[in-house]
């Protein structure tokens, strides 16, 4: 119920998109302080999500069950991506954390290695998903870091933002949200699809969706492809978008390892409302909208404190929680451990969950797939 709530009020207050009108203009901020005010109102009396649940349940994979496998997580110096990378390395797994520059990917793996048994193997290498010139350099960075040849067994596309307040670009001319969550990692597929073939075991392609994508009509999907992944900007719109392209991604790669009898799969997931993300891009308002991946977010104000302390704090997810499926299925935990299949195409709480209808779209990930090709250059030579 509590939950539900988040995602009534939410979709009000917040700008969450009503499709197919993706790229509509966002409600007067009149509007959005009433919703939010009602949204504090009706749920001062839920009591929190401890209180009701009891202390949430963690998938750790067993010690040394992931001792032959490399995995390499995207924005892992923050939030789910930082947590995901303790777990793994936990489990025996060698990680692979990466961050927009090199202080932060490094001081991110000194922080897992520090967590993590003794002997753990933990490297860090820069990765700027808004440059197509960092994604396309990363395989050499790769391999000076793990030796010529190196295999990826699980490629975690974690890193995103969200809710950018105005539309920014990528340093090749992007919009911002599109570039980094989407067209980033298409790339780096592209660019890794080689480490990822030499997995000896078979590989897995794992993206970080969101239900967010359930806004993104088919007309909206289609209209954003004709304007090249480019439409009329629209903070909620232009992540509702994105995180639908993370699925119909997935649908499209996994048809394709299919069809050229790879040893591989392609899986997405929602990791749940988690109160990193939510906080971080909804509550602390425009000065808050983190599209450095900053650690250094001021708290909200005002309403936003209200928001997030009658609302949010009761309802979302600890990290640690949050963490739980994308662990999961870089352990390849749906399948025994097996990478070269999956128990589903998109995951919601370690369960598989059915995607929207536009997200199945097998014609809308075809078209994806080759605009895709078409903006970044990058050919994923399956």
């Amino acid at each position: 119920m509590a939950a539900s709530l988040v995602l009534l009020f939410a979709s009000t207050a917040l700008h969450l998109p009503r499709p197919p009108a993706l790229a509509r203009a966002s409600p007067s901020p009149l509007y959005d302080r009433r919703h939010l005010l009602l949204a504090a109102a009706v749920t001062s009396t839920l009591p929190p999500l401890a209180a009701v649940a009891g202390e949430p349940l963690l998938f750790t994979p067993p010690p040394d069950s992931l001792s032959s496998a490399t995995i390499l997580i995207t924005g892992a110096n923050t939030g789910l991506g930082l947590e995901s990378a303790k777990r793994l390395a936990a489990g025996g797994a060698r990680v692979v954390v990466t961050a927009r520059s090199r202080e932060k990917a490094e001081r991110a793996a000194r922080e897992v290695a520090a967590s993590a048994p003794r002997g753990a193997a933990v490297v860090g290498i820069p990765l700027d998903l808004a440059s197509l010139q960092s994604v396309e350099g990363f395989p050499s960075r790769l391999e000076a870091a793990l030796g010529a040849g190196a295999a990826v067994d699980v490629l975690l596309n974690n890193a995103g933002v969200m809710a950018i307040p105005e539309r920014l670009e990528t340093s090749d001319g992007f919009e911002r949200t599109v570039g980094v969550n989407h067209l980033g990692h298409y790339a780096l597929v592209a660019a890794l699809l080689p480490a990822l073939r030499r997995a000896p075991s078979g590989f897995r392609v794992i993206h970080v969706s969101s239900e967010a994508h359930r806004l993104a009509s088919a007309d909206a999907l289609r209209a954003a492809l004709r304007a090249d992944l480019d439409p009329p900007y629209a903070p909620w719109g232009n992540y509702a978008l994105s995180k639908a392209a993370n699925v119909l991604f997935t649908l499209e790669l996994r048809r394709r390892i299919e069809a050229a009898g790879l040893a591989g799969s392609a899986v997405a997931l929602h990791p749940g409302l988690v109160g990193t993300d939510l906080s971080r891009y909804i509550v602390g308002g425009v000065g808050a909208a983190d599209v450095r991946l900053s650690e250094t977010t001021p708290p909200p104000t005002g309403l936003g404190k209200a928001f997030k302390e009658n609302l949010l704090d009761k309802v979302v997810l600890p990290v640690s929680r949050g963490a739980n499926t994308q662990v999961y299925l870089a352990a390849a935990a749906d399948t025994g451990g097996d990478r070269k299949s999956s128990g589903g195409l998109y995951f919601d709480d370690m369960k598989p969950s059915k995607p929207s209808a536009a997200a199945m779209n097998a014609e809308l990930a075809s078209q994806l797939w080759e605009v895709s090709e078409k903006l970044t250059g990058a050919k994923i030579a399956l």
